[in-house]
């Protein structure tokens, strides 16, 4: 069983202004840290297998947004861009997957999806419509079965500082990527990528060292 409890959404929220937006965001994740909202994203509080939904007092627990981000959810980039998407998850009342998001960092039509926990440094760049996991959401084998839930791999996702991800691409669960970093256009990435590197393809390996 699924609940959810949405704190940005475009069908309610689509009509607020960016002052608008972050005050709704504020009033559950705290308005300490300005975020700069150029549509209305889908943030998210998701609750698995149980059956029902126990408010958080303290949203900054599962989701933290610091100062001078950028969230893009609107139809005005050059490229095809979705709406930014952050979800926690909570599966069997277990605490709220963390997604902590450092300062100057920009997303675009980005979605992530945290069980556990995922971790973007500072001045982080994406290009639109990345998808980044720590949990596939369900097993490869005897899926449906009652205990289901408790046999999910749950692997946390950390990204440095100065990072630069592109285009289309998906980071996997357990991938971290190191300081400066450059994420090539449509990689799949399967393994941690040294910091200051360039690294690209399906699945992503490291193609040049960087100078830093």
């Amino acid at each position: 069983m699924y609940n959810h409890e949405r704190i940005l959404c475009p069908d309610n929220h689509s009509a607020l202004s960016e002052v608008e937006l972050m005050e709704q965001y504020g009033k559950h994740f705290g308005s300490d840290n300005w975020v700069t909202f150029s549509g209305c994203p889908s943030i998210t509080l998701t609750k698995v297998g149980s059956t029902g939904f126990e408010y958080l007092e303290n949203g900054r627990e599962a989701i933290s947004i610091d100062s001078g981000c950028y969230i893009e959810s609107s139809h005005f980039p050059a490229f095809p861009s979705g709406l930014t998407k952050l979800t926690s998850v909570s599966v069997n009342n277990k605490p709220f997957g963390q997604i902590t998001i450092g300062k100057g960092s920009v997303l675009q039509g980005t979605s992530i999806c945290a069980y556990e926990r995922f971790s973007i440094g500072n001045n982080v760049i994406f290009g639109p419509n990345t998808v980044i996991m720590d949990c596939s959401g369900h097993t490869l084998t005897n899926r449906g079965q009652p205990n289901e839930l408790d046999r999910l791999k749950v692997q946390p996702v950390t990204i440095g500082d100065d990072v630069w991800i592109g285009y289309g691409c998906i980071v996997l669960p357990g991938v971290c990527i190191g300081d400066g970093a450059v994420i090539g256009a449509g990689s799949v990435v399967t393994k941690d990528i040294p910091a200051y590197s360039m690294a690209a393809g399906n699945p992503c390996t490291l193609k040049t060292k960087l100078t830093n």
